[in-house]
């Protein structure tokens, strides 16, 4: 998937366009079998500087989603400057593939792990949403951390969870960090 997401990274730098999935080298061929949610998040200096996904399936296959999905976060991001050709050998990628998701009912977000377990907040009239990964940000130990998160994203003053509707999300990492480093 890593490989996938770079071979992606270096022609959409180079040529302003997606790759088509035949011009990609894919070692495992049942990633054009499967179809997951993904997110993709790319690093540059051990920071998130880029990242983009689905809460669900949207193409028809994982190779399909890692494409649209890296070049959503290299280029639309609006947080961020588009990747440029010349910062490609700067970065690592990191691909989430979500395992489980499930709405939190009343007070659940009590018993959240941020450290384990993603976060998504809808606001209930669709306005705006915020989604907090685990592992980025080392300030998330417990779930009295999210709070002030939620309220920073929503830019808020107080959070209260009958106005949202929230998701636990639950993912299998992969990436290309060194073991040595350990800040994911």
């Amino acid at each position: 998937m890593i490989s996938i997401a770079k071979q992606t990274i270096e022609y959409f730098t180079k040529y302003q366009k997606a790759p088509r999935v035949d011009e990609l080298k894919i070692d495992n061929p049942s990633l054009l079998e499967s179809n997951w949610s993904i997110f993709v998040t790319i690093y540059q200096n051990w920071q998130v500087r880029w990242s983009s996904g689905n809460i669900k399936e949207i193409k028809l296959n994982l190779v399909e989603e890692i494409i649209e999905n890296t070049i959503w976060a290299i280029s639309k991001d609006t947080r961020f400057k588009p990747l440029k050709y010349t910062e490609i050998n700067d970065i690592k990628v990191r691909i989430d593939k979500i395992a489980n998701r499930r709405v939190l009912q009343d007070k659940e977000i009590l018993k959240i792990d941020p450290t384990k377990s993603w976060v998504l907040a809808i606001k209930k009239d669709y306005t705006t949403m915020a989604l907090i990964l685990p592992n980025i940000n080392p300030i998330l130990l417990n779930w009295e951390d999210l709070i002030p998160v939620l309220e920073s994203k929503f830019n808020i003053k107080k959070f209260d969870e009958k106005d949202y509707i929230l998701y636990e999300i639950k993912t299998e990492v992969t990436d290309d960090f060194e073991t040595t480093k350990n800040t994911v």
